[in-house]
């Protein structure tokens, strides 16, 4: 009876380690696409790529909101395994007026710099997920 509980949860951390996994590579895609903006801004943009990497920035906030709730489903229901990654997505307002206002090379380096933080965070979280999802599986 308990053999079969074990594997019941361990089936319930599988799918919701899946979950948490397909959030973050979608987090993980539309980054990269701001931070392709954010490389057209720096190198000469305009104020539409200014515009169009931070629309892609508020669609990681939402994305990484989607994926906190996952990873947090995870790591309820691995029970003893902690996986809480910081994955901070503010880019302080006042970053975001000045990158807009003023639209330079050194506002856009900083949007720049936040953006490639935010996806070291990520890459770390994915691949901490994976490798829980993997011991999940040999058990």
């Amino acid at each position: 009876m308990e053999a079969v509980m074990m594997r019941e949860d361990l089936k319930c951390a599988e799918e919701a380690g899946v979950q948490a996994l397909q959030s973050l590579y979608t987090v993980r895609e539309k980054l990269n696409s701001a931070k392709k903006w954010g490389i057209l801004d720096i190198f000469g943009g305009s104020m539409i790529s200014t515009y169009m990497k931070h629309s892609r920035i508020n669609e990681v906030e939402g994305m990484i909101e989607q994926a906190r709730i996952r990873l947090t489903d995870f790591q309820k229901a691995l029970r003893k395994v902690e996986v809480s990654p910081k994955l901070q997505t503010e880019i302080s307002g006042f970053l975001t007026f000045a990158d807009f206002a003023f639209d330079n090379p050194i506002t856009d380096y900083l949007v720049q710099t936040k953006l490639q933080s935010l996806g070291e965070e990520v890459e770390d979280t994915i691949q901490l997920t994976e490798e829980l999802l993997a011991h999940i599986r040999t058990q």
